[in-house]
């Protein structure tokens, strides 16, 4: 079983590449995102699984670029914070020989999570030519999406049972938990939240837009699916990014005018509160049996349940201490490590080259000093010193002052629609940094270099039609000689 997975990333890259048009390429590619923690796990992470996204990714771009080549097109487009991009990623490639990078290998592996899913910023800028492929590539991911929650929901009433059976390493990645957390098709209890964090501002666009209303069952699914799973995952922070997202485009809507976006945002409310009160009284009751029916699993998942975190969200502590002392942590790396200490020290790289990592006492002592920070811009400092960290930050807070402009303004509402989306989703990035790691590892940082090359793209194709079409009024009104 473990060796045929390991063709799956190929086998996914062929039909990437079979697609009838990129959209579609795209599309499946983020549908192997989704699954690809499964796979991880099922091929007890094998090196080739551990890199399939990669290695899509980057076949889609040499067939691509080879083609554009050959048709006479060498240059990229001109995507904003074009310098600043360009020298954020020579800055990384020359810290690849940093002398506290722990060896050439560590540096050139760690690229996975600092720049191999930049390519997606082009792509996404391109597709955004045509006015409905934000509508396409949001339709497509959340049909996938709804299917994945479905499988999540039905993991987490069935017990740990339903999951141990397929292999040891389901059992080692759950042993760290305080509580039962179903997988779904990710690597890592409750990480289905992240998809669901993604979900729920997907659909409540889609319905913003005006493609959909929020009477489709299908809108219906992938709200109410992504909520469920947020419930039954406890993942509190998630939870909150996704709520930050929804605020920041609820506001930049309301901003512009338009009231549906306030109704929209009261009705997923409802709909929270419906879904939290029938996962509390059918959902866990169910899971609660098959966890007292399970051998060899913690105690203390019998005495506590996955949705009892949430009522930790109503008390002050929880906000004023889970992550207290952030700006001394990001203070001390700025003045201890302002080139920082090498790459691969944190981050997902470091569980995947811990070895590596902590081969010698020079390096093991560097890792025990700096290998974990639960701060994103304290975990940048590490990797990249001060200029990567000022770049790539640059980089987060100017796509979502551009998506917000497009959300402004935009003539049309689907573009309004969609730029207030991918704001929204930039300020949860920026929140969420502040108690976590999301733009050092997927599916965050995909999503991260896609949706903001696609705002950017409809922000300038609507400033091209607009030039276009003052160029034709002027030419029109000349008088003639």
């Amino acid at each position: 079983m473990g060796r045929l997975i390991v063709l799956v990333p190929l086998l996914a890259a062929v039909a990437a590449l079979s697609a009838r048009n990129r959209m579609l390429s795209i599309v499946i590619l983020f549908g192997y995102l989704t699954l690809e923690g499964l796979f991880k796990l099922l091929s007890g992470y094998h090196p080739v699984v551990h890199i399939g996204t990669d290695i899509v990714l980057w076949m889609l771009v040499a067939v691509w670029a080879a083609t554009a080549l050959l048709q006479g097109h060498a240059r990229l487009p001109r995507v904003p914070f074009f310098i600043i991009l360009v020298l954020h990623v020579v800055w990384v490639l020359l810290l690849v020989f940093s002398p506290y990078t722990a060896s050439v290998f560590v540096g050139l592996a760690s690229l996975k999570i600092h720049l191999s899913m930049i390519p997606l910023y082009f792509i996404g800028f391109m597709l955004a030519g045509r006015e409905d492929a934000p509508r396409r590539f949001m339709r497509a991911i959340t049909v996938l999406w709804v299917a994945t929650f479905a499988i999540t929901l039905v993991q987490y009433i069935g017990g740990p049972d339903s999951l141990f059976d397929l292999g040891e390493v389901y059992r080692r990645q759950a042993s760290h938990y305080h509580e039962w957390r179903p997988f779904g098709t990710t690597g890592l209890p409750g990480g289905q939240a992240v998809f669901a964090m993604l979900a729920l501002p997907f659909g409540l666009c889609l319905v913003l837009r005006g493609d959909y209303s929020l009477k489709n069952g299908w809108i219906l699914a992938t709200l109410i699916g992504s909520l469920a799973v947020f419930f039954v995952s406890g993942v509190r922070q998630v939870f909150l990014g996704c709520l930050v997202a929804v605020v920041g485009m609820v506001g930049l809507q309301i901003i512009r005018g338009r009231g549906r976006a306030a109704t929209g945002a009261i009705t997923v409310a409802a709909l929270g509160a419906v879904t939290y009160i029938a996962v509390q009284e059918f959902v866990v009751p169910a899971a609660e049996e098959s966890v007292a029916r399970a051998a060899n699993v913690p105690e203390i998942w019998r005495e506590r349940s996955a949705i009892d975190r949430f009522q930790t969200l109503l008390d002050p502590d929880t906000y004023a201490k889970a992550r207290a002392g952030g700006l001394g942590l990001i203070w001390d790396r700025v003045t201890e490590t302002p080139l920082g200490v090498g790459l691969g020290r944190t981050g997902s790289a470091a569980s995947a080259l811990g070895d590596q990592l902590s081969r010698d006492p020079f390096n093991r002592m560097l890792q025990d000093r700096f290998g974990f920070q639960d701060n994103f811009y304290a975990a940048m400092l590490v990797e990249t010193g001060v200029p990567g960290t000022l770049m790539l930050t640059t980089i987060l807070v100017g796509l979502g002052l551009l998506a917000a402009r497009l959300a402004r303004t935009a003539p049309t509402r689907e573009d309004a629609a969609f730029g207030s989306l991918v704001a929204g989703y930039m300020l949860a990035m920026i929140v969420m940094s502040w108690g976590s790691q999301p733009l050092l590892g997927n599916p965050t940082l995909a999503f991260f270099w896609f949706l903001g090359g696609m705002a950017a793209g409809r922000l300038r194709a609507l400033e091209r039609e607009t030039a276009e079409a003052r160029a034709a009024s002027e030419t029109t009104a000349a008088p003639d000689v």
